[in-house]
């Protein structure tokens, strides 16, 4: 990550500490300057933003339990309806087989100003919603009401989990700007936390030692406040913008109580994969293979290669086994009941198959992962973990599968999966361990097109593609939903209003191979004509349009998830009668560090021009470091691609509209 010196100055003035000055916002207590309030003073495009964000998290001790509770309250300003979304708060609560996390002391009300007078509407019972998430998460979400623009809403209530170590995350940053925030977090003396910090913004706590009634124990008190705090704004090619969300983290490290116990939690990824290995779907339920029928010994029979076993097993599983769209790393039905009900979360399909490998004699074993969408773990943790992949050793080779997409395929996996690292779980050879991920094979993206340039400006011919790897099942993602006259709508609608005939698709109902495509087209307004020349830009509707990289600066890598070539390779023939005058000159432009690369090679003979682009980006992932030469390196590659030829209509040639014609 890059220093917070690369931050704006201006951050260091508005982000202040300020412990001794603060003053106590009450509910309920608004004042006239925020009901009339127009626009947010340090970012006067925000939609909305939250006046006031106040989290305490204590340990509450009743009838010999303890319990960890958070109060929540806010206070947010909507200044258009574009912020109306930020009237919508989602509480989500873990839950376990036994227990779980509660909503309790729920109040909100959004107040109006209304001819000088404020006017409240209170939320009711009956507009909080409450659902299952995924297997270990509920979800309390509620609306407020007569939300406009203009209004102040207030909420607050509770989070009660007897989940008494695991403290969630606090987030010091939103999509939108805070102009005060405050936290605190009370820990028993002795039991000792370990920090963890997140994101860009220099966040110092306040630390001291008190009493605390409610448990009847000193506690440590960690108290923060920060004001006028900027908005995180998600940009495009981001892996999780949770993970540069600033922030801290904690986990119990030790407990030292002197003279009764002490107890250390100090541990490794190492620890953290021993301990899912020691869980009894990890070291017994796994190889419970009773359960498979006869229909598997039909599947083997006859295979004695390892890697062909292993593909039959993996395409048996996809193509009987429904994913029910949740996370998990362990079992949710069991190998039993997921075969019974053909339906299962991630960990039931993939700790199946892997089951399903070991019963064929392959060395197949679980990698436990959290996705990019539940955000990269910091510190070893179990807790922060969510899903689990299956993994073999073939010949010396390593294959990792999810087969729980529909398009995946053996060492192809969806992107959400590629996130950082994985724990191997061998409990037969004792190897508990952090291991790479394979990283996605680099996506060939080829595409053909024949263009017959026409006198009055038109253009027709016949286009084709071919995508590999994540480029193919990026395209299938993408066909999979629509029928194909939807397709071709949003196809014709995507390459500038062409109009698409004799359109042929391969390959890509499956999940194995590329995919190619070829349609004939034809592009009323491809050139502009003026007098007796054609101006064209000769990449037509396969240029690009737009830098999708607009900051200055970036805190975050660009992750576009995949490695990827963009090869073109155009052929233009020229309209009869016309001779070129001049056509774009060759470039080649390189990014630091083989990041990637541009070459534009351009040639005419005999009345053809062909032109040949080749667009590579090497590595998935580029840091915020090189963040300036990528974008530099786009906005040259949509200047040179817009670029036109111009062609003369030759002197000797008669006049007509006619000449040259279609």
């Amino acid at each position: 990550m890059k220093s917070i010196v690369n931050y704006p100055i201006y951050l260091a003035v508005l982000l202040l500490v300020q412990f001794s000055s603060a003053q106590t916002v009450e509910f309920g207590e608004l004042s006239m300057e925020e009901l009339t309030e127009k626009e947010y003073p340090f970012d006067k495009q925000a939609t909305a933003a939250i006046l006031y964000s106040k989290r305490d998290t204590y340990y509450y001790s009743n009838n010999g339990g303890s319990q960890l509770v958070t109060k929540i309250h806010k206070r947010i300003k909507i200044y258009s309806k574009e912020g109306f979304e930020h009237a919508t708060e989602y509480i989500n609560l873990f839950a376990s087989r036994s227990d779980q996390e509660v909503v309790r002391k729920l109040k909100a009300i959004t107040y109006n100003l209304v001819n000088g007078e404020i006017v409240q509407s209170t939320l009711d019972k009956d507009q909080i919603f409450e659902s299952e998430l995924s297997y270990n998460y509920n979800q309390t979400r509620f609306t407020m009401p007569n939300v406009k623009p203009g209004s102040i809403i207030e909420f607050k209530y509770q989070i009660v989990s007897p989940f008494i170590w695991n403290i969630d995350e606090y987030r010091f940053q939103a999509d939108i700007p805070i102009k005060r925030i405050e936290a605190q977090l009370r820990t028993p003396e002795g039991f000792n936390f370990r920090q963890n910090h997140k994101g860009y913004l220099i966040i110092t706590p306040k630390v001291e030692t008190k009493r605390d009634s409610r448990i009847n124990m000193n506690v440590v008190v960690r108290s923060f406040e920060l004001k006028n705090v900027p908005a995180l704004k998600e940009e495009p090619f981001v892996d999780n913008i949770d993970n540069y969300r600033s922030g801290a983290q904690f986990e119990l490290a030790s407990i030292n109580i002197p003279g009764v116990l002490y107890k250390s939690y100090a541990h490794t990824w190492g620890d953290v994969a021993k301990t899912i290995g020691s869980s009894d779907d990890f070291k017994n339920q796994l190889d419970k293979t009773r359960s498979f029928d006869d229909k598997l010994d039909n599947l083997l029979a006859g295979k004695t290669d390892q890697l062909e076993k292993a593909k039959g097993l993996f395409k048996h599983v996809k193509s009987t086994i429904t994913w029910n769209g949740g996370d998990g790393k362990y079992f949710q039905n069991g190998i039993k009941k997921t075969l019974k009900e053909k339906r299962g979360n991630a960990g039931d399909i993939n700790l199946l198959l892997v089951a399903m490998m070991r019963y064929a004699g392959i060395d197949a074993n679980p990698v436990v992962i959290s996705t990019k969408d539940n955000a990269i773990p910091f510190l070893p943790t179990l807790e922060r973990l969510n899903y689990t992949i299956a993994y073999a050793k073939i010949d010396g080779m390593d294959y990792f599968m999810d087969a729980t997409a529909e398009f995946s395929d053996l060492n192809l996996l969806p992107i959400k999966d590629y996130n950082w690292k994985g724990l191997l779980i061998d409990n037969e050879k004792m190897n508990w361990k952090q291991i790479d991920m394979v990283s996605p094979a680099k996506a060939l993206n080829m595409y053909v097109m024949d263009i017959n340039l026409q006198e009055d400006g038109s253009a027709n011919g016949k286009y084709q593609s071919r995508f590999t790897n994540h480029g193919a099942y990026a395209f299938r993602l993408k066909y999979k939903d629509n029928n194909l006259d939807d397709f071709l709508v949003n196809r014709e609608t995507e390459f500038d209003d062409i109009e698409i005939s004799d359109y042929q698709i391969e390959n890509v109902e499956t999940y194995e191979g590329p995919v190619s495509e070829s349609f004939n087209y034809l592009l009323e307004n491809s050139a502009e004509v003026i007098g007796e020349k054609i101006y064209f830009r000769p990449m037509l509707f396969m240029r690009e349009k737009e830098n999708p990289f607009k900051k200055e600066i970036r805190e975050y890598p660009v992750d576009f998830g995949y490695s990827f070539q963009e090869k073109y390779l155009i052929n233009i023939a020229v309209p009869e009668g016309y001779s070129v005058e001049s056509i774009p000159e060759d470039v080649k432009l390189a990014i630091p560090d083989g990041l990637g690369s541009f070459k534009y090679m351009i040639r005419q003979n005999a009345g053809q021009i062909q032109l040949s682009v080749i667009f590579d980006i090497n590595k998935a992932m580029i840091s915020a470091v090189n963040y300036p030469y990528l974008k530099e390196c786009f906005k040259q590659v949509i200047t040179k691609e817009n670029e036109q030829i111009v062609l003369t209509k030759n002197s000797n040639e008669p006049t007509s509209s006619t000449a040259g014609g279609r």
